[in-house]
């Protein structure tokens, strides 16, 4: 298996949520709050245990993410909106293990087993796989080694950006984590956002 000094951890935070924008107004998903933390703060608390070290790759409010972990701006080569596979090339070449541990900055149903599943999968020789969940890709809930982020360099910079094609490239491994729709749920929209806030005080 593989140990934990040997992952770090990559929480993407770096969208620019036009979904989420209500009025005009602009939203950073990552510092919404549930349960009086940001979602930033409750991504970091579950990756944290599995991981050596913690990178935030945002491109706005460095400040407040740089609480959680150290943070890394796209590199600007792959232009304005290459998409979340930017953050992963990023940092790709600032890390120093081989293994980096990915969740979006806005999923908020993680199961309990879900780095001890990946880290299964890839120990038995894959480079990277990923979550899916009741029929469903989360390819963005990963686990990849750091030798895939200089193909990932070529993909964006060649015009790529579905996350799913590029898991394909180099046969990453779905790990299938069962019938519950609601794991890996992620927040898109300000609907789905009154849902996760009225779930949770359903909950307390």
């Amino acid at each position: 298996m593989i140990a934990r000094e040997h992952i770090d951890g990559l929480i993407l935070a770096g969208g620019q949520s036009r979904r989420m924008r209500t009025q005009g107004s602009n939203i950073d998903k990552g510092l919404l709050e549930l349960g009086g933390k940001p979602l930033v703060h409750h991504v970091a608390r579950f990756l944290r245990p599995w991981v050596n070290h913690l990178y935030i790759s945002a491109n706005r409010h460095l400040d407040i993410y740089g609480q959680y972990g150290q943070c890394v701006s796209d590199d600007p080569v792959f232009g304005a909106d290459a998409g979340p596979l930017a953050g992963v090339a990023s940092v790709s070449v600032v890390t120093a293990r081989p293994w980096l541990l990915v969740s979006p900055v806005d999923v908020h149903t993680f199961p309990a087993d879900f780095p001890a599943r990946l880290i299964q999968e890839v120990s038995r020789g894959a480079l990277s796989a990923y979550a899916c969940a009741d029929g469903r890709p989360h390819p963005l809930c990963m686990l990849v080694h750091r030798d895939l982020g200089a193909d990932l360099r070529d993909y964006l910079q060649g015009g790529g950006r579905k996350v799913l094609d590029w898991h394909e490239r180099h046969g990453a491994v779905p790990v299938d984590f069962g019938a519950n729709g609601a794991l890996f749920g992620n927040i898109n929209t300000a609907a789905d956002w009154q849902v996760v806030v009225a779930n949770a005080q359903t909950s307390q």
